[in-house]
């Protein structure tokens, strides 16, 4: 039904409006002071945007779920290019095309699994 509608799934709108949420704080363009809830990272990596924040610490899943925590992870790992676009529409599509892109749910795990007893010939 959401490809007939045209309409992306819940969770990327849900995500790439979180984000935009958090580049009108980061341009002065909400009402929320930026200075309050947004702390710039020490040190960068090679990860994180030139425009990362730290991301506050908690250990329980409510703190982890509520809005800074969580949209500060997926900020931090915006590219470059993308954080840097001042206007909010053309950068809310920008967002929307890189999530979209399908190298960005690419993963990589390396699993190590150990060889049968059973294929092993003893000598």
């Amino acid at each position: 039904m959401l490809t007939s509608l045209g309409w992306d799934k819940l969770e990327l709108r849900r995500k790439v409006n979180r984000v935009t949420l958090l580049h009108k704080i980061a341009n002065g363009q909400a009402a929320i002071p930026e200075q309050k809830y947004l702390q710039p990272v020490k040190r960068l990596t090679r990860k994180n945007n030139n425009k990362a924040y730290q991301r506050p610490s908690g250990r329980k899943d409510c703190w982890v779920n509520l809005f800074f925590p969580n949209t500060i992870k997926d900020w931090n790992i915006i590219p470059q290019n993308i954080v840097t676009i001042e206007e909010t529409k053309s950068f809310k599509q920008e967002v929307l095309n890189h999530y979209q892109s399908p190298y960005i749910f690419m993963t990589c795990r390396i699993i190590y699994i150990p060889p049968c007893a059973c294929s092993q010939t003893t000598a």
